[in-house]
């Protein structure tokens, strides 16, 4: 699949296509176990961090004398850390080696939480978080990159279905984890034991990097698009700063003005892109990525995906804690089973896509999660203030395994026909279109939210399970889109 993909690109793209004189690429080394696992331990990192740090915010608030806007910047700036250098992290990595651009950022990663352990005050801890971003941007990328240049066919399917159970997993080990430090009778601030585990995981996962990590890239011209680059910061950061304080700020005049930017900037990147690849230069983002059909679908059903996922955690957890008065560890366990069961469900998944193939997985998948949302959302709308957590966490379930066919094999559809020469640029397109939409989906619900409190005459609980429940059925619609969507994927991506 790899090699045929290759051939068929066209010949003036030196980003998709190495030069005449380069010797071809090897063929894919494949991934054992270990190494498999050592590569997935940024991915683990990242998102454990994430979670874990919005279980603490409350905490570092009351400890660091932080108002609401500082303590929203603590989890913010770290998505945004994270999301705008995506692109260029997978494209570094794929001209001048994924291991190192790994090996680096994990390095930056753990410093850097080591950094927040000890922060003073809140804006060393803001700083901290947002180079902790940056830094998972450089190592996050190379994951995926990774698997895509070392592994083919059932390997490969392999692979993604654990990819997709850690990306998932990670949410809720990153909220147990962070409810039982911030429970622990510890000396000093709580939340510091929540960085202080970043720190302690990242030593061990740099240390298996050193001694199991592949090294793979791209052959052919290390040169770098720095006006593309420039171009997709900027645009990148006109969307997602609006998007992640906008609402914790009141929506002033400048976030809509960023939004206004953000498409155009949109737009004159992408002409920028257009120009390179029609003449010598090698683009940021190879344009020949998008005439693959199965990448190109993938990105809409992504986006779908990860805005209606990012709306839902948010609600779940302002729902449950504020508005029902759940401790932050009562919240965590009853997702957890929604989380063991994607877990258990997405490494089955790679079993299966050889058999039946991505687009039949992603199918049912949306029908699963469409069907089981709804009927969550019908017993949420019922017991409102009263939620019972056993039901809850019981129908979770059912929705965990929609989640599972949904997300593992869409990432292994739209990574099929990727050639090796463009899996770091690849992948920093997906994981950066998965973070926008994540925050997209949580400034839609935090407006929804708003809406509903200021607009109900019922006790809070009861407005903010209403919330939840509209949302809920929301992500039921996006859920049935997401199946029509894979519906038109390329038959010949129907397997690994």
């Amino acid at each position: 699949m790899t090699t045929s993909s290759a051939s068929s690109a066209p010949k003036n793209d030196r980003a998709a296509q190495p030069p005449a004189q380069a010797p071809a690429p090897p063929p894919a080394p494949g991934l054992g176990t270990g190494r498999l696992l050592t590569t997935l331990s940024a991915l683990l990192l990242s998102v454990v961090s994430f979670s874990a740090a919005g279980i603490a915010v409350p905490d570092i608030g009351a400890s660091l004398g932080a108002t609401a806007a500082e303590q929203s910047l603590v989890v913010s700036v770290y998505a945004l850390g994270f999301a705008v250098p995506m692109v260029l992290g997978g494209r570094l990595g794929d001209l001048y080696g994924r291991r190192l651009l790994f090996l680096t950022g994990m390095a930056g990663f753990t410093l850097f939480s080591l950094g927040a352990t000890l922060a003073p005050n809140i804006t060393v801890l803001i700083v901290a978080r947002a180079l902790t971003g940056i830094s998972a941007a450089a190592m996050v990328p190379q994951v995926l990159a990774t698997i895509t240049a070392s592994t083919q066919g059932a390997e490969r399917a392999r692979a993604v279905a654990l990819f997709g159970a850690t990306a998932g997993g990670a949410t809720a080990i990153g909220q147990v984890l962070g409810g039982v430090l911030l429970s622990a009778p510890l000396p000093g601030a709580s939340w510091r034991t929540v960085f202080a585990m970043s720190v302690v995981m990242g030593v061990m996962a740099f240390g298996a990097a050193l001694r199991r990590l592949p090294d793979t890239r791209a052959p052919g011209h290390r040169s770098l698009d720095l006006a593309g680059t420039a171009l997709l910061g900027l645009a990148l950061l006109a969307l997602m700063l609006p998007v992640s304080q906008g609402s914790a700020l009141g929506w002033p005049v400048w976030c809509w003005a960023l939004l206004g930017a953000a498409p155009v900037l949109f737009a004159a990147f992408w002409r920028w892109q257009l120009r390179l690849h029609r003449g010598d230069g090698v683009p940021l983002v190879p344009p020949p990525l998008f005439r693959l059909g199965s990448y190109r679908i993938g990105l809409v059903m992504a986006l779908l995906l990860q805005s209606a996922f990012g709306a839902f955690t948010f609600l779940y957890a302002v729902s449950t804690q504020t508005g029902l008065g759940w401790s932050p560890m009562h919240a965590a366990l009853v997702l957890l089973p929604f989380s063991l069961c994607f877990l258990t469900v997405s490494i089955w998944s790679g079993k299966l896509a050889p058999r039946f193939g991505f687009r039949r997985l992603l199918v049912v998948g949306g029908i699963i999660q469409a069907a089981l949302l709804s009927g969550t959302a019908g017993s949420v709308f019922v017991q409102g203030s009263g939620l019972d957590s056993w039901t809850f966490g019981a129908l979770l379930v059912g929705v965990g395994v929609g989640q599972a066919f949904m997300f593992g094999p869409l990432v292994g559809a739209m990574i099929a026909e990727v050639p090796s020469t463009m899996a770091g640029a690849a992948s920093g397109t997906l994981q950066t279109t998965q973070q926008a939409a994540m925050g997209l989906g949580v400034a839609v619900a935090g407006g929804l939210l708003g809406a509903a409190l200021s607009g109900s005459a019922a006790p809070a609980g009861e407005a903010y399970t209403t919330a939840l429940a509209i949302c809920m059925l929301v992500q039921a619609a996006f859920a049935l889109v997401f199946a029509l969507c894979a519906l038109v994927l390329p038959r010949r991506q129907n397997r690994p």
